[in-house]
């Protein structure tokens, strides 16, 4: 009987680990596994690059990362801290790192909780300047 239970949550956390990856690949592309992740933004004259090199042990850490990511972004969007502005979001292992320009220093203190707000996120790495 243990032996049943342990397969059945074995196998709903395998699938709930592949449906997470779906959902994630869904919503933005995945680089090759090699390749440093790049992202650029750029609004009117402002650009803003970020560029680092991940290394996972399996899909569902780089699916982990891409979530978090995800709903960085969303929150950060949400609150209009990115409405004009070029901001870079990355993630290594639950490390977030902000880089771009925003509004003010309030702006730039209010997307660092919004970041470290988001389930998951372990630490919060503050690169943004303002006007």
């Amino acid at each position: 009987m243990r032996h049943k239970k342990l397969i059945s949550t074995v196998a709903s956390g395998v699938a709930a680990g592949l449906i997470l990856a779906i959902r994630v690949h869904a919503q933005q592309a995945t680089p090759p596994e090699n390749a440093p992740a790049t992202q650029s933004t750029r609004v009117e004259h402002d650009t803003v690059q970020s560029s680092a090199a991940h290394h996972y042990n399996s899909p569902a850490e780089r699916a982990n990362d891409a979530l978090i990511i995800t709903e960085v972004k969303t929150s950060l969007a949400d609150q209009g801290i990115t409405d004009r502005y070029p901001v870079a979001v990355d993630c290594d292992h639950g490390a977030v790192q902000l880089t771009g320009v925003v509004a003010s220093a309030n702006a730039a203190k209010q997307a660092v909780t919004l970041a470290q707000n988001i389930q998951g996120v372990t630490e919060v790495k503050n690169q943004l300047t303002w006007r």
